[in-house]
């Protein structure tokens, strides 16, 4: 039944385009029925696509739900850079984020409209109307956590090595936006982000990593450091060094494996990658003498466990940690 139902190109189905089309009894049966799942009022998801999603893909679809509610919807803010496609660390947040018809804004039903500002630029991203890329981080970067903002600014920045993929966007577009933007609420929280982001982070542990590693009182690394391996001559980048204390870390999650053996063409397995990366960790010691620290995605972000890596591997704590009590970042499900 829910199959012979008109359906937008997102996929989602409309109880308004469902009585255009003189269907609306064989909706409300296919909702009775449930196979038919209320995403926003009016808007549904089918039974079969609500099970396959993710929690991003959850708040994608409610994102655009909230759009298809509206004439002529601009989103912004985190629900604008999820349509992007920018990598998104949990929690997620409930609300959606629109950009205003006017100079005012306003919070309803889940929806909250950021006002709209001289400056403020529109870009069209896969049919949607979208706050240009460097505005939609500049506004979750004054509205989400800091963890959130540093994983999506450090995406949107990345200068990939290998694939020749271009930048999202540069650090000089989005210090002009900010600037241009100037004074708004939430430009403390921005310019800590400006201050912090980099091109050089290659994946959202990464990212997360440095971050913690911050939070926790180590110092400050070196992103990237090159080391001339002898025997092949090639250079290898390490992820984070601390060459003043002889240790550097590894940041080993799935993604980092996956992601950049499909990006460039590696037909290696995990497994193979993955031994490749402990001979390269042996030679890189041999060379430079150092301590590797290296964790995966539950360990890089759990505060302890990331503390007692680096630890073991000899870094010290040089500054005061910043600790709160947190769960920290979670995968994207």
């Amino acid at each position: 039944m829910r199959d012979s139902l008109p359906s937008a190109a997102d996929g989602l189905h409309l109880s308004r385009d469902a009585e255009a089309n003189g269907l609306h009894a064989r909706f409300v049966a296919a909702r009775h029925a449930g196979q038919l799942l209320p995403l926003r009022r009016g808007v549904y998801a089918s039974r079969e696509q609500a099970a396959a999603m993710t929690a991003v893909d959850r708040y994608r679809a409610t994102v655009l739900a909230a759009g298809h509610q509206r004439r002529q919807p601009v989103f912004a803010g985190f629900s604008a850079a999820v349509l992007w496609g920018l990598p998104v660390v949990r929690p997620i947040p409930a609300e959606v984020y629109l950009l205003a018809a006017g100079a005012s804004g306003r919070r309803r039903n889940g929806v909250v409209e950021f006002a709209r500002r001289d400056g403020i630029q529109l870009d069209e991203h896969n049919g949607l109307a979208l706050t240009s890329l460097p505005d939609t981080l500049i506004d979750v970067a004054r509205t989400m956590p800091m963890m959130t903002a540093m994983v999506m600014v450090d995406a949107a920045l990345h200068r990939a090595r290998f694939s020749g993929v271009p930048q999202w966007c540069t650090e000089e577009e989005l210090i002009a936006v900010y600037a241009r933007r100037l004074p708004f609420p939430g430009s403390a929280r921005v310019l800590a982000v400006l201050q912090r982001c980099t091109t050089l982070v290659e994946s959202v542990l990464e990212t997360v990593s440095r971050m913690h590693a911050e939070q926790l009182g180590f110092p400050e690394p070196v992103l990237q450091y090159p080391v001339v391996l002898p025997r092949s001559g090639r250079t290898v980048n390490l992820d984070l060094a601390w060459p003043k204390y002889g240790v550097w870390g590894e940041a080993d999650g799935d993604g980092k494996y996956l992601g950049n053996a499909l990006s460039t063409g590696d037909t290696r397995t995990v497994a193979q990658i993955v031994l490749a990366e402990k001979r390269r960790e042996n030679e890189v010691r041999a060379v430079t003498g150092w301590n590797c620290g290296r964790w995966d995605w539950d360990e890089g972000t759990r505060l302890p466990l990331l503390r007692a890596i680096l630890l073991e591997a000899g870094l010290p704590i040089t500054r005061r940690p910043q600790l709160r009590p947190q769960n920290g970042p979670q995968r994207r499900r």
